[in-house]
């Protein structure tokens, strides 16, 4: 079972407040100003599909692919089908797909969760593997020196629609020995109709990574790296940002 698999159903309303139209229009333009060469897009961890469907409106022919069957299952649901949008169940490091497309995108930090030996070079050779010659791969990542200048701490949030009520109190613990923040999540979802109250207990692991790593990582799995920055805007990446994003050419 994946990290996300038993509250899917309220992992939108956790995350209403992200703006998945802003995140897409700058990725689009950073790929479309590096000379992507087509409109085919993979999004490697698309969870319930919300940069799936904005990435399409842009232009893009997007697929996505998540680990989360629930997951999945909500993207679909969600999703016009006269937009033929494509979505598969598959692990990051190991999924297969009948062909190659012109970018790959993998958003919230999804490459952080691979923290397992390897795991995130085994991705990084998957997605160069459905990656057209000279296609682009674009990600986040949680950025070491950031972690460790601000580490986590311990956080509540409340957050509420028609249905439900959530809430989700987040409890990190940091493993320096690995690079990993371990977070246990709790979280309390109320049915507003019933007053009835789901515990829910999640673990995630996410590893934080520092740039040189990357850098031989993605060398090793066929890229080369074109650009590193500071969350997903025009910035350069500097040692007091948490969140990283790449921007890596298949060669």
């Amino acid at each position: 079972m994946s990290a996300f698999e038993s509250y899917a159903r309220c992992y939108d309303l956790l995350y209403r407040e992200k703006d998945y139209v802003g995140e897409a229009r700058s990725i689009d333009a950073r790929l479309r100003a590096a000379g992507v060469r087509g409109d085919t897009m993979l999004d490697v961890g698309c969870g319930t599909g919300a940069h799936v469907r904005e990435f399409s409106k842009l232009g893009w022919k997007p697929t996505g692919v998540d680990l989360s069957a629930d997951m999945i299952g909500i993207a679909r649901a969600r999703t016009p089908g006269e937009w033929g949008i494509e979505y598969h169940n598959g692990a990051a490091a190991t999924f297969t797909l009948g062909g190659t497309f012109e970018a790959v995108v993998s958003l919230f930090h999804v490459v952080s969760y691979q923290c397992g030996p390897g795991e995130a070079l085994q991705m990084f050779t998957n997605v160069r593997r459905h990656l057209a010659p000279a296609g682009l791969f674009f990600f986040d990542f949680w950025h070491g020196p950031g972690v460790l200048v601000d580490p986590p701490a311990v956080r509540v949030r409340r957050v509420e629609d028609e249905q439900m009520r959530v809430i989700r109190i987040s409890e990190p613990a940091h493993q320096p020995v690995n690079c990993r923040i371990d977070v246990a999540y709790e979280v309390l979802v109320e049915d507003k109709a019933t007053n009835h109250v789901e515990r829910l207990r999640e673990l995630h692991r996410l590893r934080y990574f520092f740039r040189p790593e990357l850098e031989l990582m993605l060398g090793q799995a066929g890229f080369r790296v074109e650009w590193f920055g500071g969350g997903l805007g025009e910035k350069e990446l500097e040692d007091r940002d948490w969140h990283g994003a790449v921007l890596a050419r298949a060669i």
